[in-house]
């Protein structure tokens, strides 16, 4: 199952979504492992230019360039970029069933309840 992630940044409902290649794709363009990406916290403009085109399965990264430019000058923050993404990241599986199931929740609320919510309401 692909999880994805609502991307509205471009003014498009759009959806992020990472597969196992396309994680592997990104930690060669980044020269480092989604793991380092997540902890250091690097997920600033070149990581965007970098997932973007994987996560929307559009391998034409010049597009993107003048997307986030605009977006930046219309006062958007690169933080709202990078949340869906490293957010998509996290959904994908590879760090592990917590992080998917934090990253889902966050996007998903109604969907995605916490089991202590459900264990209330059955109580």
């Amino acid at each position: 199952m692909k999880n994805k992630i609502p991307f509205e940044a471009f003014g498009e409902k759009q959806e992020v979504c990472f597969t196992i290649t396309g994680i592997a794709e990104l930690e060669r363009t980044m020269g480092k492992s989604v793991q380092q990406i997540i902890s250091s916290g690097d997920a600033g403009v070149s990581f965007c230019l970098a997932a973007l085109p994987i996560a929307l399965k559009r391998l034409n990264p010049h597009i993107y360039l003048n997307k986030i430019e605009t977006f930046l000058e219309n006062g958007g923050d690169i933080n709202e970029l990078a949340a869906p993404l490293v957010a998509a990241i996290a959904a994908s599986g590879v760090l592990g069933q917590t992080y998917v199931k934090n990253a889902m929740a966050m996007y998903y609320p109604d969907l995605y309840k916490e089991e202590s919510d459900e264990e209330t309401k059955n109580a």
